[in-house]
């Protein structure tokens, strides 16, 4: 083979491995700005939303509600999409202090789910009691780790339990 075409068949490989690499970095890149985001999104949970919920979840409970706190991990081995295999905490409500949350998970409920391709954390709301009416939908506004702070928590909470009472 001519030594140019050698020249131009070496630069070509040279070209291909040098994109694969920065494809590989990019991913790399991809995948650890969504870990940070998952671990601020644990470090958000165990600080401030289940401290928050378990509060709620306390009065509830001496008001005569059931309640279980959940926390999921994200379901990374799972084939599926939507929030539940997103990492998320979630409250759970029962008209019942004494329900066996086990044996039934359908449940009204407030859950913040970690949506780690857009960065940002929802809300979603259920307000359906077993054989009742109510809806079941994300609420509107999103959060980021920086605006989702301890008030704004405490008030999504207190308006998700409303909605949920109310609808009895």
């Amino acid at each position: 083979m001519k030594e140019e075409n050698i020249n131009k068949l070496n630069t070509l490989f040279s070209n291909l491995k040098s994109e694969e690499q920065k494809r590989k970095e990019s991913l790399e890149k991809k995948k650890s700005e969504e870990d940070l985001f998952i671990e601020g999104f644990k470090s958000l949970c165990k600080n401030f939303i289940d401290p928050t919920m378990q509060e709620f979840r306390r009065m509830l409970r001496e008001n005569g509600f059931g309640c279980k706190i959940t926390f999921s991990e994200e379901h990374a081995t799972t084939t599926g999409s939507g929030i539940q295999f997103q990492c998320h905490i979630r409250l759970q409500v029962s008209r019942n202090v004494n329900s066996n949350f086990y044996a039934n998970d359908k449940f009204p409920h407030i859950m913040f789910t970690a949506d780690k391709n857009l960065k940002r954390i929802g809300i979603h709301l259920d307000t359906i009691f077993q054989n009742g009416t109510g809806t079941a939908a994300m609420k509107p506004a999103a959060y980021t780790l920086e605006t989702l702070d301890e008030d704004t928590i405490e008030k999504e909470i207190l308006d998700s339990v409303e909605k949920i009472l109310v609808n009895r």
